[in-house]
């Protein structure tokens, strides 16, 4: 690994830590990682502040209405995945949907949309590896939530990209485009209905989201937009522990979610890779590319861990 770069120059350093370290696309999430980690919490803690601080500050890339993939290694212990995504309503027919001449789902129809995973899965991660309790963990995001955050560039950025498909949906109009329109840089931004829901999941864990009024609602507006979502859909479900797979790659061992996950891909990549010397200068370029992968376009509700 090159240490040392032209400091004249603009460019990146190398990010070293003598006891945790912490990464993501926001820094109030980063931070919330951190603030986590000095009071007292694991490594899980803090991945689950970070990734629930996000669904409130990028709602346009994550959620708690969408998916959750983690690895977890524990004081030496075997790796472990866990697999907080999920399935299509029971009541999904494929041959219903080819009849209306689809090839595809359509991104922004509500049979596209499964079934969150997040939730359960964070509730999992934190009752089986946390130090502190849920509703800490999640205080963050609770308070970021209530009492609003700035919009920053990127965040303004994809909201206007996705300006089109929030309006055509009227629940998401009311909350996403304040007085019609998407917010400005530096604008606070509050949510004090996800608020409420995040300090239920605090205090009552994941039925709070699966069962009750929040499910209701969730129900209620899918099949009002044509989907056949149902209240057992949401009751019954529930994340689950797997074992990861992996690849070698220039004698290390690279662990993945297994499939559903987008994880074998990244295996497949490194498979290939391995047989080149990417310090030749010829591959500087896709060397670059690799090392610092863009931000997905598709708006994906997901959450890594």
């Amino acid at each position: 690994m090159k240490t040392t770069r032209d400091f004249q120059q603009p460019g990146r350093s190398v990010s070293v830590s003598g006891n945790a370290m912490a990464a993501t696309s926001h820094s109030l999430a980063t931070l919330a990682a951190i603030d986590t980690l000095r009071a007292g919490g694991n490594a899980v803690d803090a991945a689950v502040a970070a990734a629930a601080l996000q669904s409130v500050v990028d709602p346009l890339m994550t959620s708690i209405g969408g998916d959750c993939f983690a690895l977890i290694a524990m004081n030496g212990k075997t790796p472990v995945a866990l697999n907080g995504s999920g399935p299509a309503p029971r009541a999904a027919d494929a041959d219903a949907l080819r009849a209306r001449g689809w090839t595809k789902i359509p991104p922004d129809c509500a049979d596209a949309v499964t079934i969150p995973g997040s939730v359960d899965a964070w509730c999992r991660l934190i009752e089986t590896y946390g130090n502190l309790p849920l509703a800490k963990v999640l205080a963050p995001a609770i308070a970021a939530a209530r009492d609003g955050y700035c919009i920053t560039p990127r965040i303004a950025f994809d909201w206007n990209l996705y300006q089109a498909r929030i309006s055509r949906h009227a629940p998401a109009r009311a909350q996403y485009l304040p007085n019609g329109a998407v917010p400005e840089i530096g604008h606070v931004f509050k949510q004090p209905a996800l608020a409420t829901t995040l300090e239920a999941i605090g205090r009552d864990g994941a039925s709070a989201f699966y069962q009750g009024r929040v499910a209701a609602e969730l129900v209620t507006v899918l099949n009002e937009q044509g989907g056949v979502h149902t209240l057992e859909d949401f009751a019954t479900y529930k994340s689950f522990f797997t074992e990861p797979i992996s690849a070698p790659y220039k004698g290390y061992d690279v662990l993945e979610c297994p499939p559903n996950g987008q994880g074998l891909a990244a295996l497949l990549i490194l498979r290939l890779l391995d047989g080149f010397d990417l310090s030749d200068p010829r591959y500087s370029e896709a060397t670059a590319f690799i090392s610092m992968p863009r931000r997905p376009r598709s708006a994906m509700p997901c959450a890594m861990l």
